[in-house]
């Protein structure tokens, strides 16, 4: 369990942390640098507005014998390629769900490609260990997302919200989201303080001042 855990700090020091402010991803499932106990039936990948998914890959990390840091970043691992469906390229949405097979413990490494809405290139890379240990859930997220945040911009019937971390699965950022049409954009101003709640899609179901 030591070793494997020294192989995982490597590869997310290696890779892009999911939570920078430019990230387009909202979140990702199993979350980035998670221990699960649980092999997950799906990986999900979740985009703060449409993309197209153009490719995903999934390995797992398999050491040379070097599972040290610096073994790691020399990129002494071999990666075995896991075979997915390809069912869910080329189609754009916000969010895309990938069945995967029955995966043993291990490392495993994912990394994406997508164009984002206005045609621009995207990727990244995340990883996670399944492992008898594991303490954190699988990736099962609530149904809704709840938080607190400050309105930033109104532009139609979208309104961006500077917000802190939506439960342990999404980072803080300012982001864009859209109005849902029971609510009424003239309600809000910039700078208004608002608790709002988000279902997986990252859509607001309902928004309201304090």
């Amino acid at each position: 369990m030591k070793n494997s855990l020294v192989v995982l700090l490597a590869i997310l020091l290696t890779y892009t942390n999911l939570g920078h402010a430019h990230s387009p991803v909202g979140f990702v499932i199993p979350k980035d640098g998670s221990v699960i106990k649980d092999a997950p039936e799906k990986i999900e990948i979740v985009f703060t507005a449409p993309a197209k998914l153009i490719k995903l890959e999934l390995s797992r990390v398999t050491s040379n014998g070097k599972s040290t840091l610096i073994g790691g970043l020399l990129g002494s691992e071999v990666l075995e390629a896991i075979d997915l469906e390809k069912s869910h390229l080329m189609k754009e949405a916000k969010r895309h769900v990938i069945n995967t097979p029955m995966l043993d413990l291990g490392l495993y490494k994912t990394t994406w490609r997508a164009l984002s809405e206005d045609g621009h290139a995207i990727k990244g890379e995340f990883a996670f260990e399944i492992s008898a240990e594991g303490t954190d859930p699988s990736g099962a997220v609530a149904e809704f997302l709840e938080g607190e945040g400050e309105i930033k911009r109104v532009r139609g019937s979208k309104i961006t919200i500077k917000h802190g971390a939506l439960g342990d699965l999404m980072p803080a950022m300012t982001m864009e989201y859209e109005i849902p049409e029971t609510v009424t954009a003239i309600d809000f101003k910039r700078g208004d303080s608002v608790v709002f709640k988000i279902n997986k899609d990252l859509d607001i179901v309902s928004i309201k001042t304090k």
